[in-house]
């Protein structure tokens, strides 16, 4: 029964992205996979030399992520199609579900790890896994062969916070148990950065162990002290790889770059709760949010009032789960704002304002808080047709999602589509016209583009062109000169680019 399980969940984790399986790596996939250096040279050692776009047109990268270039260099080597690039990830994303479904069955066991057989047979487990297996927020991860540094980083965490977690009845400080979790999240942190999110995952739910099962002060200070010392080894070797600072994002990726500390905080927590309204309703999903899509709020009068209000409830939402004995739904309420503690530009602005992307391992949390939900729906008939409903649902939209990856132009239409204030999706949509010998149908979405941002001088140059092969040979000077303008603007000083 219990290998019946798991196979349902991997078969529901691969229906919904069979159909994308033939199709073309786009952008960052692109430039990453035809790096010579990765294809060719990059091997165990050398990944561990170099940051995450050596030997690509990128410079001066702060990303470090030797574990993920080794990953697609192998897979490079072993099967150098997009299917076999795609078909990793897709595998990689079932483990993923399995390994949230042994998360939610050890959260909700006994510490003595008697219990967990029992409790497995719960439907709360296993639901919330299954929703995460075709929940359409995770597409994005899935469908891009860079995305794989989400799924190794979220197979990889959970493996150390479950090996961490099954400690909790242990007196002694965890011996080879714990020396597996510590090698689990050194790896978690080469496959991507943000796996330290798991240290304040681990915080929450140190604290939130009821005091029977929760060890000694002395015990839980040296278990946090390995675990520090783990992430502070990483972040040595980073370091020493792409140095100690950190180089702020472009304006156009992520425009709380050049906020201030208030700012960027308060839009910070808005945009959790953005993250959290397209996990409970992911209708428009898009590949870019950068500006003009998600404007920067300000402070006064009314952004400090609503972050702090979405704080509030999810505090609140966790001491009343607490206080009323419900332990696991509790420690998932706080799991979720706590996986977004590295990606949610709350401490530091990141290369991005929003991706649905990041929503990868916070979005495990959400689905086990409702499998925890659904699982207390009484009559197993309603309980069998409320999940049928959602995983029907979600899988279906899932899998037209994999539908707009089918070439360039349908990707870069969908996202104009769902981001149309994003200057960058315009931009992107209306080249991609261009290149099909279509400029009189890119030039609207340029247009769009340098209305939204005049200073946006690879838009200027583009409508340049696209007005140039209109035969419009008076707005093409004009468009040059913009970007003639706005280029020296930027040169200055004057404008972000």
């Amino acid at each position: 029964m219990r290998h019946l399980r798991w196979i349902a969940l991997v078969a529901l984790a691969l229906i919904p992205y069979v159909g994308a399986v033939h199709n073309p790596l786009l952008y960052d996939d692109r430039t990453l996979l035809d790096n010579p250096w990765l294809v060719h040279e990059a091997g165990p050692v050398s990944v561990f030399q170099h940051d995450y776009w050596h030997g690509t047109k990128h410079v001066r990268s702060d990303l470090y992520r030797p574990l993920t270039v080794l990953s697609l260099a192998w897979n490079m080597r072993a099967v150098p199609t997009k299917e076999g690039v795609r078909s990793v990830n897709f595998a990689a994303h079932a483990l993923a579900t399995l390994a949230l479904f042994w998360m939610l069955t050890t959260i909700s066991s006994s510490p003595k790890g008697t219990v967990p057989e029992r409790r497995g047979q719960s439907p709360a487990a296993w639901i919330g896994a299954a929703l995460f297996a075709v929940h359409p927020l995770a597409s994005e991860a899935v469908l891009w062969a860079v995305g794989r540094a989400e799924l190794f980083a979220a197979i990889l965490g959970i493996a150390a916070f479950v090996l961490f977690a099954r400690l909790r009845g242990e007196r002694g400080l965890g011996g080879r148990r714990l020396a597996l979790s510590l090698a689990a999240f050194f790896a978690a942190l080469c496959f991507k950065e943000s796996a330290a999110t798991w240290l304040a995952i681990g915080a929450a739910w140190s604290a939130l162990l009821p005091p029977p099962d929760r060890p000694p002060a002395r015990i839980v200070a040296a278990r946090a002290a390995c675990y520090l010392a783990t992430f502070a080894a990483h972040y040595a070797l980073r370091a020493s790889v792409v140095g100690w600072g950190r180089h702020d994002p472009p304006f156009i990726d992520n425009p709380l770059a050049g906020a201030d500390t208030a700012t960027r905080v308060v839009n910070a927590v808005l945009l959790f709760a953005r993250y959290v309204g397209k996990m409970l309703w992911p209708r428009m999903l898009s590949v870019e949010y950068g500006f003009d899509q998600l404007p920067v709020v300000p402070v006064l009068p009314w952004g400090a009032l609503g972050a702090a209000a979405i704080a509030a409830c999810v505090v609140a939402a966790a001491v009343t789960l607490h206080r009323r004995g419900h332990a696991a739904a509790a420690f998932l309420a706080a799991f979720v704002p706590c996986a977004f503690a590295v990606t949610g530009n709350l401490a530091f602005p990141i290369g991005t304002i929003f991706a649905e992307r990041l929503a990868y391992l916070p979005l495990a949390g959400l689905c086990g808080l409702f499998g925890l939900a659904l699982a207390a729906i009484p009559k197993a008939s309603w309980r069998a047709v409320a999940v049928g409903v959602l995983l029907v649902a979600c899988g279906a939209r899932t899998t037209a999602r994999g539908g707009d990856y089918r070439d360039l132009a349908t990707l870069s239409e969908a996202t104009a589509e769902a981001s149309p204030r994003a200057v960058k999706a315009l931009f992107n949509a209306g080249r991609v016209r261009m290149r099909q010998g279509q400029a009189v149908l890119a030039v609207p979405l340029l247009e769009r583009a340098v209305a939204i941002w005049p200073d946006y001088a690879r838009a200027w140059e583009l409508l340049a062109e696209t007005y140039g092969a209109s035969g419009d040979r008076a707005r093409a000077e004009d468009a040059r000169r913009q970007a003639e303008a706005a280029a020296s603007r930027a040169a200055k000083g004057d404008e972000p680019l």
